[in-house]
This record gives structure tokens, sequence and C-alpha cells, in this order.
């Protein structure tokens, strides 16, 4: 079996973990896949046993590993989402909400993941579409943890007018909302006050950052719902963030529609303690690790 990896640089000193992982990989009797000019970054993989450098859309793969934060594996997947494959993360950030495997139990993980003893979650994507004030597509992004709509260089309100499936709910000002997956409900949606939904859950949150009126309610809509969010004439033009990336510029009377996107993303679950009770351990792992650093 193939099997896909992407290390962060930056997280992942001297590729140290991404040679360990392809030598552990390798010695199970699996095949490490590098990215094509892996290589050059990286020397020291090719005198790993069985490495491959390869385009990964053009060969097979059982699943891609990431080796980083979060930040990482939301960018390896954007990068290859719609590859029929499954992903997993090996953590190297603070906390690792996405990443399954720890770095002082990767041998035992990733030979549990090459003996196929795990499950996988179904997660829901979003897709959103931006259109200007003729109805003109400005652009579009999927994402797998939210899309946020924020107050942007200059400190000023934010007038935001919320529907959902065709009703208006409310004319929002405040610093911007949140419109998340179940797996974003633990990101920044959480941070503003919204729930924590199971990952396979399809709903879709709306949670509002720092409302300025005395309602700041969250709104959970269905799988099936549309959500459009409407710009009034602006002053300071806010920014929106499909997963933290750059997208376009907002100006008066945009107006942004997310919707459920029509592929799920498969995602590894090794462990077998209940996820509330894993999500706990990681928001208490994170004050330890700021502590401690």
């Amino acid at each position: 079996m193939n099997y896909g990896i992407c290390s962060n640089g930056s997280r992942d000193t001297g590729y140290e973990t991404a040679v360990k992982t392809a030598q552990i990989l390798s010695g199970l009797g699996a095949v490490p896949v590098f990215e094509t000019g892996m290589d050059k970054t990286c020397p020291k993989l090719k005198e790993v046993p069985g490495v491959v450098f390869a385009d990964f859309s053009k060969t097979d793969l059982k699943a891609i590993i990431s080796i980083g934060g979060d930040g990482t594996f939301l960018s390896k997947v954007a990068k290859y989402r719609d590859l029929d494959t499954e992903f997993v993360g090996i953590n190297l950030g603070s906390i690792g909400f996405l990443n399954e495997i720890m770095s002082e139990s990767i041998e035992k993980d990733l030979a549990q993941l090459v003996s196929g003893d795990y499950d996988t979650i179904d997660r829901t994507q979003l897709l959103c579409e931006v259109f200007n004030k003729d109805g003109n597509l400005k652009g579009t992004s999927v994402c797998l943890n939210d899309i946020i709509i924020v107050r942007g260089a200059k400190p000023h309100i934010t007038t935001l007018v919320l529907s959902i499936d065709g009703q208006i709910i409310e004319r929002f000002r405040g610093d911007g909302l949140v419109v998340s997956t179940a797996t974003g409900s633990s990101a920044y949606s959480l941070s503003a006050g919204g729930p924590i939904l199971m990952p396979n859950m399809k709903d879709i949150i709306v949670t509002p950052i720092c409302s300025h009126t005395l309602n700041g309610y969250t709104y959970v809509a269905t799988s099936e719902s549309e959500i459009r969010i409407g710009l009034e004439e602006i002053e300071s033009a806010p920014l929106i963030c499909p997963d933290g990336r750059d997208f376009v510029d907002l100006e008066s009377y945009d107006y942004v529609v997310i919707r459920r996107y029509d592929k799920v993303l498969k995602t590894v679950c090794l462990k077998k303690d209940g996820f509330f009770s894993n999500v706990r351990k990681k928001i208490v792992q994170r004050g330890y690790f700021y502590e401690n650093r």
C-alpha cells in the first residue's frame, strides 16, 4: 500500500519526523510516497529503502499523512481533497484537533494504520461562493473547518445580513460571523461561544463574533440549508477567510452563499476513547503547551 507523506518543514525540524515516518512505513511493508521535489528538499529521504517521489494525483494512495499542526493538515486537504483517499495527521503543533497521531506514539499508531485496524470519519465540507451586487461570481472555495467573515484592518463594526434558506434571520452588527462544519465546531466557532458537534454530524453552525446587540445567538442549520450573508454599503471592507486562507476582496453589496459541498472528506480515527473526552484533553493540553514553551 502507498502512503503519501507531507511534512511542514517549519514544524518538522530537518524533516526528522518525515524520515522516521518513512522508515517505519517501509519496515511495515508499506510504500512511503513523497511529493515530487522532496528528494532535493530532504536528501536523507533517498536513503530510506522503498521511498518513492511522485505526483500524488497520479498515484494510488491509501492515505495522505500530514506532519505538522492543524494548519498543515488543512493546507494538505485544500491541495488534495479531490483525491479518493483518506487523511491522517501526525501532530507537531500545539493541539492538533485534526491530528490522530502523537509523536510519542508514532510507531504504534503507524502500525495500527497499516494494519487497517481503525475507523474512518466522513466529514462534511462547505462550498463558499462570493457574488457581487450584480450577481456575478467573484470566487469559489471549499473548506473543511469554517468560513469566517470578520472586520478588516480598521476596528469598525461590521454589518451583515444573515439569511438561512431564504429567510432573513437578523441584521447582524459586530466583529463578524463564523460559518462552520462539525469539524470546525471546536475551532474559532467554539472560541466565539458556539456548540461542539461530533465530527460525523452534517449540520452547519453560524456563530456571531462579538455581537454588538443584546442577542448573540448561534444558529444550527441542517445539512441541506443554504446560508446567505449579505453586505451593505461598507466603509472598511471585512475579510473572508475559508479555513484561514486568503480569498476574494469584499466590496459593498457583495453577498456570500454557503452550502454543503457534495463530497465528504474521509479522515482516519485510530483512537477508541470518546470524542468529547478527547476534545477536553486537547483543550487542557493547549494550556500546558503555551505555559511550558
